[in-house]
């Protein structure tokens, strides 16, 4: 794949966030990070303890549980819709967008990308988990990925 000159690329997983631009050229990729974060994202059971409330029914004597969330992939659902709202800040100036996350959080993305001209912008998206890997890496990686 080809990076344009001056595309951002932003790398994420549920727990990990690197936010690159292409420095260098469409064939010669020079990824500098932007923007790294990390998030710190216990299991959920060590979230929280309570046991969800309970309501009884109108009629009779049952007793149902309210459904309680998941705090872990709530967090991360925050974590993702604010990269987007970081990316949508670098993106200002029109610059291409490439997406690089497991499938999971490519649909968490997909769905915090609420701004069209931000959704214009993405030019690629690629179903991989990167975080772990250097600029360099995933300069590499990118670079000989078939779109």
């Amino acid at each position: 794949m080809l990076l344009p000159h001056g595309a951002l690329i932003l790398v994420i997983d549920g727990a990990r966030m690197q936010l690159l631009r292409n420095r260098g050229r469409k064939a010669a990729p020079d990824l500098e990070p932007i923007q790294e974060q990390k998030l710190e994202n216990p299991p959920s059971h060590l979230q929280g303890t309570d046991a969800p409330g309970r309501n009884h029914e109108s009629e009779g004597p049952g007793r149902h549980a309210y459904a309680s969330g998941d705090p872990h992939n709530s967090r991360k659902d925050r974590f993702a819709a604010q990269a987007v709202t970081d990316l949508g800040a670098a993106a200002q100036d029109g610059a291409p967008i490439v997406l690089v996350a497991p499938p999971h959080m490519l649909g968490i993305l997909r769905a915090a990308v609420r701004n069209e001209r931000l959704e214009r912008q993405i030019i690629a998206e690629i179903n991989k988990d990167l975080t772990p890997r250097t600029p360099d890496e995933i300069a590499l990686v990118l670079l000989h990925h078939e779109t």
